[in-house]
């Protein structure tokens, strides 16, 4: 009998490596510290209630220990964040008492959430990527600050620094910033110098969503590539330096061997998500960010004949690799709700950009959350989530009506006798 695999969080991802594995007839148990999420009406795994990765690592780790000694040795635990994998490396040794973890080793697994390592990596491994800088502090940033070419890209060095404590709220809730001038740089720095002054700043490629592509892989435990695929982001939400909304099947094999180049010098083993960007002026594409670990649009991969959740399962289970027959798919990914949300925000301010979103939207479509043989979730986040904000999105209408109509009456002129 297959063993259990452990989902860590019930998102998209998590959602994704449950129906991978249910279809399969792999026990699933997902793991969810927050009621109500859509990924825990799954029919695809057992939610159990546990404390959170980011808040309550010590807690999670005692929750796991004692989930460790009830259902045996051998369990499979997959991380859907950056959060979920930072924990898995730092507890390591505890939880490989009972457990195998999705993950890769630790040297390698901090090289890809370092970006300023993972530039490193990638120069090293001759792997094109943008110019970067590493500013430490406020006089780095003064000493550098001669060199530096516009426009560029303000990040954290690793990614979940910004969403630590109130940190999401010091950068305005943006994954990254974009930067056009010397002086529009020193007066965001000084906002995100509160969160810690350790920054990345990146070359900003010019070029839209779609010029983003992605070399998707499992690397087996000695780092040999066994199965791969590719995608095309069409739209992020926010766009620019938001999470992929559409995300297509694509080919793009020239991707896939500076992705093993740099992967083997790592030394990286588990899945990869590799996103490159074509930068025009250049003629190449250049390397952005590698994410170890399964992500919101691995369930692409099935349309591509290549299910890495599934293959990664069996490979850490100890079972027999399912054998891979990859094909072409011009399948469309697409997250729902962001989609739906921006489309209503698009209709409201008149926008001509409407009609592009629903074009991108064309041809065969997976979803996030929707799924015809396990529609629930889909039934929770609409009762849940979309009409109570479809209604709060209504009532805002009608009160800013209202507010026009009586502004509107108390300002217009009154009409008098005409003497």
């Amino acid at each position: 009998m297959a063993p259990s695999a452990i989902v860590l969080n019930m998102y998209y991802t998590g959602l994704g490596i449950a129906r991978s594995l249910g279809e399969h007839g792999i026990p699933v148990i997902g793991l969810t510290s927050q009621r109500g999420v859509y990924g825990n009406f799954t029919r695809y795994a057992s939610i159990v209630r546990c404390p959170d990765s980011r808040n309550e690592p010590a807690q999670l780790l005692d929750f796991l220990t004692n989930m460790g000694r009830g259902i045996g040795n051998g369990a499979v635990i997959f991380p859907t964040r950056d959060d979920d994998v930072l924990f898995l490396d730092r507890f390591r040794r505890e939880l490989e008492r009972s457990f195998v973890l999705a993950v890769p080793e630790g040297g390698a697994l901090r090289a890809c959430l370092d970006k300023w390592e993972t530039y490193l990596c990638a120069r090293r491994a001759e792997v094109a990527t943008p110019q970067c800088w590493l500013i430490e502090d406020e006089p780095a940033l003064h000493r550098i600050i001669g060199e530096i070419t516009y426009p560029c890209v303000l990040k954290p060095v690793v990614a979940n620094d910004w969403r630590k404590n109130r940190n999401w709220e010091i950068v305005g809730g943006r994954k990254a910033i974009s930067v056009s001038s010397q002086q529009e740089l020193l007066a965001e720095y000084d906002v995100i110098a509160a969160t810690g002054h350790r920054t990345l700043l990146q070359e900003l490629i010019p070029g839209g969503d779609d010029a983003l592509a992605i070399a998707a892989c499992y690397m087996d435990r000695e780092s040999n590539m066994v199965a791969s695929f590719n995608t095309q982001k069409l739209l992020q939400v926010p766009e620019g330096f938001g999470t992929g909304c559409i995300v297509q099947a694509a080919e793009y094999p020239q991707l896939f061997e500076p992705t093993l180049r740099l992967l083997q010098a790592l030394h990286f083993t588990g899945i990869a998500e590799v996103e490159y960007k074509w930068n025009a002026c250049k003629s190449e594409y250049q390397l952005i960010e590698i994410n170890p670990r399964p992500w919101d649009q691995h369930r692409l991969g099935k349309s591509c004949g290549t299910d890495l959740v599934y293959l990664a399962f069996c490979d850490y289970a100890g079972l027999a690799r399912p054998v891979v027959r990859r094909h072409s798919s011009a399948d469309k990914w697409i997250a729902e709700d962001a989609f739906v949300e921006t489309a209503f925000r698009l209709l409201w301010k008149r926008d001509p950009k409407l009609r592009s979103l629903f074009r991108l939207a064309r041809g065969n479509r997976i979803y996030a959350i929707w799924s015809a043989r396990d529609p629930l979730p889909f039934l929770v986040y609409g009762i849940v989530r979309f009409i109570p904000r479809l209604a709060a999105a209504a009532i805002r209408v009608l009160w800013s009506a209202v507010r026009s109509r009586m502004s509107f009456r108390t300002f217009a002129p009154r009409k008098g006798p005409v003497l």
